[in-house]
């Protein structure tokens, strides 16, 4: 699974089952637009650092989870 793919699943799932917020909230709360914010939880587009950052700092995503996505992507770009 990509990170794009597995990172937008986790948001949904925190999003909606642990959290019960709205995507304008989630967006609202770590200052992107919410076009923005559905477009990263939809996996059609990764999140930058600082955007990655604030939101597994707001939602609470075990940023380990990803360790292996982000180290695969990058030896497959090198």
């Amino acid at each position: 699974m990509s990170f794009k793919t597995h990172f937008a699943s986790d948001i949904y799932h925190i999003r909606t089952d642990k959290l019960k917020l709205t995507q304008q909230q989630v967006a609202d709360a770590v200052s992107i637009s919410l076009r923005e914010y559905q477009k990263i939880e939809k996996g059609e587009i990764a999140p930058g650092s600082e955007i990655f950052l604030r939101l597994v700092f707001f939602l609470g995503v075990d940023i380990e989870r990803y360790r292996q996505d982000l180290l695969s992507q990058t030896s497959d770009t090198l």
